[in-house]
């Protein structure tokens, strides 16, 4: 099956993306545009569901949840490990903890 989006199909949002990315270069580096295709084929509805994500290894894994009827998910990053640099305290080790 054929990806349901494309470029060329969305140009004028692309195009309006694309300038405000230009705009805040900063601010850019720290976010990317995702298809929802993948979502769409799992049947997934974000207005009854929500994802999770969490790191295993060189993996991002999304575990969806049912915002109706499932416990909520409470995850943080805990830092084991911080370092001066450049003047300022910078977590450079961490750990995910989940309850």
């Amino acid at each position: 099956m054929a990806a349901q989006y494309a470029p060329d199909k969305d140009a004028e949002f692309f195009a309006g993306i694309t300038q405000v990315f230009e705009k805040y270069p900063e601010a850019a580096e720290r976010y990317a545009l995702a298809s929802l295709d993948l979502e769409r084929k799992l049947g997934i509805d974000f207005s009854e569901q929500y994802g999770v994500r969490r790191i295993e290894g060189n993996t991002i894994v999304t575990d969806f949840h049912n915002r109706e009827s499932d416990p909520p998910v409470i995850r943080a990053r805990l830092c084991d490990l911080w370092e001066m640099q450049g003047g300022q305290v910078v977590c450079v080790a961490w750990h995910e903890a989940e309850k």
